[in-house]
């Protein structure tokens, strides 16, 4: 299939997958076919149940297809075992949800520090990082102040913090402003749209809002585990979408 030009890193290679067995078995994702260029900001659309959840568990190595395909950073990831998707998923891939999951007790510098921690970097160096990437966010003043004492928006700036810090390749962000008012959701979203364009980094958006889905420039719509709508292969001309 075609694909937006660009060194391609994800791809989709007929991927299902499956819940159940026989008359109970379910098919969340059924025959996906789709590549990511590395620096493309996608949005991932659909309705509920459309797929589009269980695409970007696999997508973040969160989760392996049932069949098919799904290559990262030209590694079979679907092939590889828990320890080693692991590896992938904290080397390359930085999440954010729609609830913030940041440590009520703990500062917003400390919360952004928390990656960098696990892989045991030394304090004065993360502590550096977590500056840096407090101040892309534009919290810069706010390090130490408690999740509780900022707004939604603030918190989720915290969150895209601490997912940046450790410079991903990759950004998935889940819904990432279900929790925010509309004033709120575009300024998260401008600073997504930001971040790609600055650093390059590649960040792939799942939504069921149309409004937010417009700040990416490269729309794939699901509907019942199949790809109906590919925004770049219809620009380019072909595509092999389910209509």
């Amino acid at each position: 299939m075609s694909h937006p030009s660009g060194q391609t890193f994800l791809r989709f290679e007929n991927i299902w997958r499956s819940y159940g067995e026989g008359e109970a078995r379910v098919d969340a994702l059924a025959g996906a076919d789709f590549s990511i260029s590395k620096g493309e900001f996608v949005a991932i659309t659909g309705p509920s149940g459309s797929g589009k959840s269980t695409a970007m568990n696999i997508l973040g190595c969160l989760d392996r297809p049932t069949s098919g395909i799904h290559r990262f950073l030209e590694t079979d990831a679907g092939e590889l075992d828990r320890d080693a998707r692991a590896d992938l998923r904290n080397t390359h891939i930085g999440f954010v949800f729609q609830g913030y999951n940041l440590l009520p007790r703990t500062t917003a510098l400390e919360n952004v520090e928390l990656p960098l921690t696990y892989r045991g970097m030394p304090f004065k160096k993360r502590r550096e990082l977590a500056l840096e990437a407090l101040e892309k966010v534009g919290l810069a003043g706010r390090e130490r102040h408690m999740p509780h004492q900022l707004s939604g928006g603030q918190q989720q700036r915290v969150a895209i913090a601490r997912a940046i810090v450790s410079t991903p390749t990759l950004l998935l962000a889940d819904e990432p402003t279900g929790n925010l008012d509309t004033a709120r959701s575009h300024e998260i979203m401008g600073l997504l749209v930001d971040l790609n364009r600055s650093v390059g980094m590649c960040i792939v958006v799942v939504t069921h809002e149309e409004d937010i889905a417009s700040f990416a420039s490269r729309r794939i719509g699901f509907s019942d585990g199949q790809i109906v709508h590919d925004s770049a292969l219809q620009a380019g001309g072909q595509c092999s979408c389910r209509t």
